[in-house]
């Protein structure tokens, strides 16, 4: 049974991404804290030694920055299909033998976005900093076996901006590309404009060109482009029909979306290639929906909790032993798709 609104507004929404952890309650608009945390687990590191690192990092956020008691509660914890499996896996078992969670919930954050939408058919870029992807949605179960990889991430762009200045630590190639990133129209040519940096001086269309040939590589070279990447994936679903329903509603997620002239560079190539190499689908409209907010992956998270609709994902403390301290693996990952309440 769905808990009511006043004891869902306790429940917490946790997600953990790739570069940054994302927490606070079902009733905020917006997380509480956006904390610069990654989960990742050194290859080096034994099991013991990683789950003692996790409860560390869980233990600062809750304990500390939220100062929240997590004992008997309820987590939704929003995960990336495409990141480590036994990463989650890691922190439900802290969660559940160090935190003494009651039970969590297990929600796909890939799909999520598409809850702001008010649609459950559609296809979700999520221009991540591991890697970009999309999930392709229909009826509110994501179509697993056509989603994927379609280019690089935000990493990726970061060590080109590194070349260029190999004397700047990660974090300040972060707050270069928050100030600075473009991505170039095709044909531009370097105005020999620079930008002046604390430390260096660089020019501002090699800067550019950093972030466009992360995202807009040519294709033919098997480089890097999000676009091709997107039509190459979209062709593999055989039913014409689902792919009209589902192109009439694509959502475009992850830092990377805020760059200046990404969102219309990738419009220009992708009505390229659909004059081109993708000419089957060119009588299909792909519509971008802009009806996305910031940390659009862990807003749906709490729309879901808000709702009621999230029981189905709910793993108890005892179903997680049974599992073998496990929530759920690759093949049994349908358990855990649909998106609708």
């Amino acid at each position: 049974m769905s808990l009511d609104k006043q004891s869902r507004q306790y429940e917490v929404i946790l997600e953990i991404g790739c570069a940054y952890t994302k927490v606070g309650f079902s009733l905020d608009t917006q997380p509480k804290k956006v904390i610069k945390l990654n989960f990742e687990k050194p290859l080096q590191k034994s099991r013991l030694s990683y789950e003692l690192t996790v409860e560390e990092k869980l233990y600062q956020i809750f304990n500390v920055d939220m100062v929240c008691n997590l004992k008997g509660r309820s987590v939704a914890l929003i995960y990336n299909y495409y990141n480590n499996e036994e990463m989650y896996n890691v922190i439900a078992y802290v969660l559940f033998y160090k935190f003494e969670v009651a039970k969590i919930a297990f929600l796909i954050g890939n799909v999520l976005p598409l809850y702001m939408t008010g649609h459950y058919s559609g296809l979700v870029i999520d221009l991540g900093y591991n890697a970009s992807t999309v999930s392709a949605v229909y009826d509110g179960y994501s179509l697993l076996h056509q989603t994927g990889y379609i280019g690089e991430g935000g990493r990726e762009a970061a060590k080109r901006v590194q070349m260029l200045l190999p004397d700047y630590q990660w974090e300040q190639l972060e707050d270069i590309a928050v100030k600075h990133a473009k991505v170039l129209n095709a044909g531009d040519v370097d105005d020999k404009q620079k930008i002046k940096l604390r430390h260096a001086e660089i020019s501002e269309f090699e800067l550019a060109k950093c972030y466009t040939d992360t995202y807009f590589g040519n294709y033919k070279d098997e480089e890097s482009n999000i676009a091709y990447g997107f039509l190459k994936i979209v062709s593999q679903i055989k039913d014409r029909d689902i792919i009209t329903k589902m192109a009439q509603n694509i959502v475009i997620t992850g830092g990377a979306r805020k760059i200046p002239n990404l969102l219309l560079r990738f419009k220009t190539e992708l009505l390229q290639l659909l004059e081109s190499e993708f000419s089957s689908f060119r009588n299909i409209k792909f519509y971008i929906t802009n009806l996305i907010a910031q940390n659009s992956s862990w807003v749906g998270g709490a729309l879901i909790v808000q709702i009621g609709g999230y029981d189905r994902f709910i793993v108890t403390n005892s179903k997680f032993r049974e599992n073998g301290n496990m929530f759920c693996t690759r093949s049994d990952a349908y358990n855990f798709i649909s998106i609708k309440p």
